[in-house]
């Protein structure tokens, strides 16, 4: 009996199976989220996220966000890891500045969310224009994304 009881899960263990929960979740709100355009794609919170484990040091939770954003690129239809690249550029060139610029939490969050929307849809456009694919178009469902998930990460 007393090598049974040693069996047991213990509480710290818990976090893998947590993310890989959140990650089957995400999943499914993805492709939900493909079907359904009201429905942001999350891309403010994957980089909120990003941002807070790249600077953690946390790599099983940045492998995490990498799988988050490899399903996203999925889902949408860009080029594989062009999301980690672009993440990478803000990360670099527009966090650190920011922080030095702007001491106000939240102002630094809708910048982030703001950044990341248009950012990205103007990286995919040159993207597109070097390996000559069909240009992006830009509906106004990304003024509700932004907004949508600017309140989603001020309330995290």
């Amino acid at each position: 009996m007393q090598a049974l009881s040693g069996m047991q899960r213990s509480l710290p263990d818990q976090k893998p199976l947590e993310a890989t929960a959140l990650f089957l979740l995400f999943c499914i709100y993805s492709a939900i989220a493909s079907i359904y355009p009201v429905l942001p794609p999350l891309l403010g919170i994957l980089f909120f996220y990003f941002v807070k484990y790249f600077d953690s040091n946390r790599l099983s939770a940045f492998l995490y966000i990498l799988a988050f954003l490899v399903v996203y690129e999925v889902n949408y239809g860009y080029l594989t890891l062009s999301t980690l690249v672009f993440f990478l550029l803000l990360y670099y060139l527009l966090v650190p500045s920011l922080k030095k610029i702007i001491k106000c939490k939240i102002c630094i969050t809708f910048i982030h969310v703001l950044f990341v929307y248009i950012g990205f849809w103007l990286y995919t456009i040159v993207l597109n224009t070097v390996f000559w694919l069909p240009m992006p178009t830009m509906d106004l469902y990304i003024i509700f994304y932004i907004f949508i998930e600017f309140l989603v990460i001020s309330l995290l």
